[in-house]
């Protein structure tokens, strides 16, 4: 998971531009099992991505592909800076 915060009033910018990360994900990432962002009803501007590889390999070819690099150079030009923060599962069912 991580969350990012759009510049204020650049939601749908950020959205259009990880839409580019989702489709990618669809096409060349077959052990991307999940890859969703979700908007917050009462914070407009903060987006929250679930991702769920299947493994480390997997985690390994989403990072490294040439459409993250192309597209992070994108959004840090529409997320506040610092606010893109990456969460790690700490406990719960499911973590082996």
């Amino acid at each position: 998971m991580s969350t990012m915060r759009a510049q204020p009033g650049r939601r749908d910018e950020l959205l259009t531009i990880l839409q580019e990360l989702v489709a990618a994900a669809e096409t060349d990432e077959p052990g991307t099992l999940v890859y969703t962002f979700h908007t917050v009803d009462d914070d407009p501007d903060l987006v929250v991505s679930y991702e769920l590889f299947a493994d480390h390999d997997a985690l390994a070819q989403h990072r490294d592909s040439p459409t993250i690099a192309r597209v992070v150079p994108k959004l840090r030009a529409v997320t506040m800076p610092g606010s893109v923060q990456r969460l790690v599962p700490t406990l719960g069912k499911g973590l082996a």
